[in-house]
């Protein structure tokens, strides 16, 4: 379970050569830069005050605010800004002295989640599982992200069908060995929320026989299995 602080997107206008274009390493810019603030800062914001704005800030928004590209696409923003955007997460990564970007981005979703929340860092994640397609590990956090945010709203059969698309994608033996059972687990939850009662018995033989090993886990499995329409998916959740 994450932080509950608040927080927003704020698109800032640059112009070429702008201060803030060159504060941030894209003097040649014309755009609009995404920074993710929270806290004291937003409330600054929202009391039409002064806000110093921070690299940290900068990094989360374009983390976040390529999510917000991709499926509400903003007037003011162009396609060509993208390239900009990935320079910029290149530069500030070396800023920050992460060894790499899929550090990066766990760390960035990791610290978003802390502080304001599952369904914050569950964006971060998406967006860093196309920057980086091959990391099982970003693909295993975004589960549980998806998993508490599941919890938090009413049922959504499209994040259960994307949680079992991720399982397909994730090398297990990449992942901490628990997370792999616990990713297996929410695997065969997902399915029985689904009522895909077809897909049980082969992704039992290939999933969670296995797998999963905690007695803890082979019992609630036992339990469900048992009685597959009893559960919701807080009653499911292992945290």
């Amino acid at each position: 379970m994450g932080g509950s602080e608040r927080y927003k997107i704020v698109w800032q206008e640059c112009g070429k050569n702008s201060r803030a274009a060159e504060r941030f390493y894209v003097p040649e810019f014309e755009g609009y830069l995404p920074f993710f603030l929270w806290g004291e800062d937003l409330n600054l914001l929202e009391s039409k005050q002064q806000v110093e704005l921070r690299e940290e800030q900068l990094l989360k928004g374009i983390l976040y605010g390529m999510y917000e590209l991709d499926h509400h696409p903003l007037p003011i923003v162009q396609k060509k800004d993208k390239e900009t955007y990935l320079q910029l997460i290149d530069i500030l990564g070396d800023g920050f002295r992460y060894e790499n970007s899929e550090k990066m981005i766990l760390d960035v979703a990791c610290n978003v989640r802390e502080k304001n929340g599952n369904a914050a860092s569950r964006v971060i994640l998406e967006v860093g599982k196309s920057l980086v397609p091959k990391s099982s590990q970003i693909k295993s956090d975004l589960i549980f992200d998806l998993w508490e945010v599941i919890c938090e709203q009413k049922l959504n059969n499209t994040l259960l069908e994307e949680i079992l698309l991720l399982i397909r994608q994730i090398e297990l033996n990449q992942i901490h060995p628990n997370a792999k059972e616990s990713v297996c687990y929410y695997g065969l939850c997902s399915l029985v929320l689904l009522k895909m009662e077809k897909e049980i018995s082969s992704y039992l033989s290939e999933y969670i026989y296995p797998n999963i090993e905690a007695r803890f886990l082979k019992n609630r499995i036992k339990a469900l299995l048992e009685n597959p329409s009893g559960f919701n998916p807080i009653d499911l959740k292992l945290t």
